[in-house]
């Protein structure tokens, strides 16, 4: 056993740092004994939370979910694209995210609560009663009834559609085009009807809002059609007008070359014309285009430029791969650079095959209006040379061909329009119900399987957690491992409190019961047994057949010490070994007393002092060494007591404090004619007698009598009221504490024999 110096675990500034680093590692062991130790506590928690999940589910109403199932069509909308970087087809998830709020959105509920009339159903709205629109009618003036019911109408809508919404759940299955609509009801059959209405109100939306943007086209298509019939109907008659005035009824069948010519050079500058103005408006949007900075192919020749398609192929793929990887790492990249030196190479590849068709569109442009000048050149010499019916055909001709092109364009404008109309008239939907809602079989809240496991592990946590900040907060020094480990003492053992209460049917037990000789008469109890644990510990703190002084003393009073140290003495002397008791306490000198008035009847008595000072002797017997006493018809072995009376007759006369010099005097002179020799001493808290004393000793025990009560802090403070007294601590010995008990308590065969008469 280790023996501790009090001057090195007095506590100081330290005291925090070096508890703190006794506690940084926590073993299997250190685990299993607070598991141990707060299993009932732990126990009872979880009992507690696994009785409040069965209460929840007994005492709440069952919810049921029904749940319909339709596909969003994707011909409908724009709802695949192509992946950039994979080239495969994808669903937009923006899209569908899109359909999931329409769904929940307060369109749909106010449609569906409207049509099954929930603002009335006392499970959303309570009775549908506006408390807040009792309470303002009160004070209210009557004029303003119709404006504060609008008022309460329209509060009651909206608290009925955030109850409405809450209940409904709203997922898309998977990765496809497949909405799953869920609704909550303490009815299964309304959850059933409500989910079916929600899907009916949003494919009746979607519908409605294909009806209407039909609709507003058709009305715009009308609004066109009537303009460019207008126009149609102007440019047949300007034509009829002409025909008229140039008096061009009949064509011959026969005609002159001139009038070939002219026909031919007539259709040529038609087709000149043309050429002209397509070619400069394809120069003009491609010049705008590029002023624009927008590299686009909209422009037909870029189109069908196989090498602009592959540009722009190759810049989605770049810009792709750039945004892939800003979102990976940090600008600076050199990947990021490389892609971003990417796309302005693409950039001004594009740009390059833009000013390549831009030198080949003004090219076309200088060769069209070359051919249109001479086309001119030619046809204003041949109508020179014409006649004027020749010119008068020509100017009808173009008037003809103005007539047919608003005519054909009255005609698809027409055609646009009877589509429009056609869907007006029957709308198609963008969805449809693949599964209808059918009352559930089965309860979805409260689920027992779900809530009676988090119920248990939350009770358990709870006791965990209450475990946790018990032993977090709890300061004593009740643990043998807290006291080693915060302030390195060794625990010597654990004393259980004497019990002296007679058993049923037992007489009372006299004067031999009590605890100051408990070890002789209930040999086999618990604290007998406790008690000879903590001789042994002591004993293999000093060599063998080596004398010891050691004294017992503790914190306060009334802990239990002069119990331990009298049984201690008792123990020593029924095993052969001589020993002397010591009594040392000056304050309340209680061993003095029983061995003057009554030693005897404890198994004590004073020592026989001699004539001369400082000179011990005891009375011998037949029996041996010891005194024997006759004690209630049993033959007693006496522990030699020096009483506080004797000390202080041996100390000078004119020294107040003369009895500590003289008790150390005697200690030395006693250690050469006893074995163990035991010091009973006050508490060390407040008795300077004591400390003086402790240095006079081979080594101390400290009783602690409290044990749940005394806190580190306090056990540290108190021993280090020895300041830097060099004191030899052999442990801490816990008494009255409540550890394992045996019920059984064994008595000898003659002690048993006087109870029984």
């Amino acid at each position: 056993m280790v023996v501790h110096d009090i001057s090195k675990i007095v506590m100081d500034e330290n005291f925090e740092a070096k508890r703190s680093a006794g506690q940084e590692s926590i073993s299997f062991r250190d685990v299993s004994d607070f598991l141990r130790r707060h299993l009932v506590r732990i126990g009872i928690c979880g009992v507690i939370g696994l009785a409040l999940g069965a209460f929840y589910i007994l005492n709440t109403a069952p919810t049921f979910t029904a749940t319909v199932r339709l596909v969003i069509d994707p011909e409908q909308g724009r709802i695949a694209s192509q992946d950039a970087s994979t080239g495969t087809i994808i669903i937009e998830a923006a899209e569908i995210a899109s359909e999931v709020e329409i769904v929940k959105s307060e369109a749909i509920a106010r449609a569906v609560i409207e049509q099954l009339d929930l603002t009335n159903d006392p499970e959303i709205v309570g009775g549908g009663v506006s408390i807040r629109g009792m309470i303002g009618s009160l004070f209210s003036p009557a004029a303003k009834n119709s404006d504060k019911d609008a008022a309460d109408d329209e509060y009651l809508m909206r608290r009925t559609m955030a109850a409405f919404l809450s209940r409904v759940t709203v997922r898309r299955v998977g990765q496809s085009y497949v909405l799953e609509i869920g609704y909550s009801s303490t009815d299964p059959q309304k959850a059933a009807k409500t989910a079916n209405a929600i899907a009916g109100a949003y494919i009746r939306t979607g519908m409605n809002e294909r009806s209407d943007a039909a609709r507003s086209g058709a009305k715009w298509l009308e609004s066109r059609l009537i303009e460019v019939g207008a126009q149609a109907r102007a440019a047949a008659m300007t034509v009829e007008e002409f025909r008229a005035k140039n008096d061009i009824t009949t064509v011959g069948t026969a005609s002159t070359l001139d009038q070939q010519q002219l026909s031919e050079l007539s259709s040529q500058m038609l087709a000149a014309r043309a050429a002209t103005a397509a070619d400069t408006a394809k120069l003009m949007t491609l010049q705008q285009l590029m002023s624009n900075d927008t590299m686009i192919g909209s422009v037909n020749d870029s189109l069908d430029n196989p090498q602009i398609q592959k540009l722009n192929d190759e810049m989605r793929l770049a810009k792709a791969k750039l945004d892939n990887l800003k979102t990976r790492y940090d600008s600076g990249n050199p990947a990021i650079a490389a892609a971003e030196a990417d796309i302005a190479r693409l950039d001004a590849s594009l740009r390059n095959e833009f000013l390549r068709i831009e030198q080949f569109y003004k090219s076309n442009v200088e060769i069209a209006k070359t051919r249109e000048k001479l086309l001119e050149s030619e046809l204003a010499n041949l109508t020179a040379t014409g006649a004027g019916k020749n010119v008068a055909r020509v100017e009808l001709s173009e008037m003809e061909s103005r007539a047919t092109t608003y005519r054909n364009m009255y005609e698809g404008i027409l055609q646009q329009l009877i589509g429009a109309l056609q869907k007006q008239s029957f709308p198609l939907g963008k969805a449809r119900i693949v599964t209808a809602a059918t009352a559930p079989l089965g309860k979805t809240w409260p689920k027992p399987s779900t809530i009676l496991p988090f119920s248990l592990m939350f009770g358990l946590a709870t006791g965990l957690m209450l475990s946790v900040l018990r032993d977090g907060l709890d300061r004593r020094v009740s643990s043998s491992e807290r006291l080693r480990a915060e302030l390195g003492i060794t625990s010597l053992g654990h004393v259980p409190m004497f019990r002296s209460s007679p058993r049923p049917h037992q007489p009372p037990i006299a004067s031999t019961m009590l605890p100051l000789r408990s070890v002789l008469d209930m040999p086999y109890s618990r604290f007998s047994e406790a008690l000879r644990g903590v001789k042994n510990s002591v004993d293999s703190a000093f060599p063998a057949n080596a004398s010891a002084v050691i004294g017992v003393t503790s914190v306060g009073p009334g802990e239990g010490k002069t119990t331990i140290a009298a049984n201690l003495a008792q123990l020593y002397m029924n095993e052969g070994t001589s020993v002397l008791l010591v009594d040392a306490d000056f304050i309340g000198s209680r061993l003095s007393r029983v061995a003057t008035e009554d030693g005897a009847g404890f198994g004590m008595e004073s020592l026989r002092i001699l004539g001369i000072p400082g000179q011990y002797s005891r009375r011998r017997s037949s029996e041996g060494q010891q005194h024997v006493e006759e004690f209630d018809g049993k033959a007693v072995r006496c522990v030699p007591v020096l009483t506080v009376e004797q000390t202080r007759k041996a100390a000078v006369g004119h020294q107040r404090y003369g009895h500590l010099p003289a008790l150390k005097s005697e200690l030395e002179l006693l250690r050469q004619r006893y074995k163990v020799i035991i010091v009973d001493m006050s508490g060390f808290e407040d008795s300077a007698d004591t400390r003086v004393i402790c240095t006079y000793l081979d080594g101390i025990v400290v009783v602690l009598g409290q044990s749940d009560k005394m806190t580190v802090e306090r056990l540290g403070e108190a021993l280090s009221t020895f300041g830097k007294s060099r004191v030899a601590l052999l442990g801490v010995i816990s008494n009255r504490s409540d550890g394992p008990r045996r019920t059984n308590i064994r008595w000898d065969r003659k002690q048993w024999r006087k109870f029984k008469k």
